[in-house]
């Protein structure tokens, strides 16, 4: 790189904490402000970048309290703050999948945010990891102050995990092979106008399966990727049979353990920026594809969605 008066020089590159500009003295001693390759932003961009990822983390916030306050937080009040370990309910831990997962995806897209802002890595993982970790606790300290739910030390554990995955990810990304992908179908149940307005997509568990899908062309032996084509997952999922009947009433659900050959659009051709954001962001659904039903009975599905 040339700088004023014609000295040549290199840079450092980007570390954590560090400015998107660097200072350099050229051979009169005077300082001038060079930009940090790390950082593609001039400082006018990354106040405006930094101010967008702001705004979105309050924004997100927000819009969680509202729809949060709406359809969970309007029953009746607890008499006092109460704990609940609710392991093990009518929905079979599908709940606890959906916490995991919740976690996983705030610190990764956090961390996402914050490396477009110019934020050092190891600042980016840390902030997006206690972000995820509050932005999620605080559903249950609401949670703690209403009858029908109570703070759930559970629910932080699958919140943890989820969160300490996606950190995991990035500090060694040989684990990035496993994805963790959704899908969902809106079931029957709550298809049926008879049913009581308690259920919704949210907690429609029976219709959501969470999976944790293998590019097997990273995983498998050298000697036996060619026989593999890179565009197949190897995914296996969690959900649940119906847990209420046609009037809402709860009743016992059973696991379902499912495998499942999908499709990876990370693999599909071009590259160009905003496409290869488009096929990252696709290849955290699960999209329909035959699938081995292993419990609570052996069944060929052709078409699992």
């Amino acid at each position: 790189m040339m700088v004023a008066g014609g000295v040549a020089g290199s840079q450092r590159p980007f570390e954590p904490g560090a400015t998107p500009m660097t200072i350099r003295r050229d051979s009169a001693d005077s300082v001038i402000p060079v930009r940090n390759p790390g950082c593609a932003l001039s400082p006018t961009e990354l106040r405006a970048v930094r101010a967008g990822v702001g705004t979105g983390f309050v924004a997100g916030n927000a819009y969680l309290y509202h729809y949060f306050k709406k359809a969970w937080w309007s029953g009746e009040r607890a008499p006092h703050f109460f704990f609940h370990a609710d392991w093990d309910q009518e929905f079979r831990d599908q709940d606890k999948f959906g916490h995991l997962y919740g976690g996983y995806h705030l610190a990764r897209i956090g961390y996402a945010a914050l490396r477009e802002a110019c934020v050092g890595e190891k600042k980016a993982i840390i902030w997006s990891a206690a972000y995820a970790a509050l932005f999620q606790l605080q559903i249950e300290v609401f949670d703690g102050r209403f009858k029908k739910y109570g703070f759930s030390y559970a629910d932080v554990i699958a919140n943890t995990a989820g969160q300490a995955f996606a950190v995991a990810q990035e500090l060694r990304p040989s684990l990035r092979a496993i994805k963790p992908t959704f899908s969902y179908h809106k079931t029957r149940v709550l298809k049926n106008s008879a049913t009581t307005s308690e259920l919704r997509p949210s907690i429609d568990y029976a219709g959501q399966t969470y999976w944790l899908s293998a590019d097997m062309s990273q995983l498998l032996p050298e000697v036996a990727r060619q026989y593999w084509p890179p565009f197949v997952r190897l995914s296996a999922g969690h959900s649940v049979t119906d847990w209420v009947d046609a009037t809402g009433v709860p009743y016992r659900g059973k696991r379902k353990i499912v495998l499942s050959l999908d499709f990876d659009p990370d693999k599909l051709p071009g590259n160009a920026p905003l496409w290869r954001s488009i096929k990252h962001t696709l290849s955290y659904y699960h999209f329909p594809s035959p699938a081995l039903q292993l419990t609570p009975k052996l069944d060929l599905a052709p078409w699992y969605r």
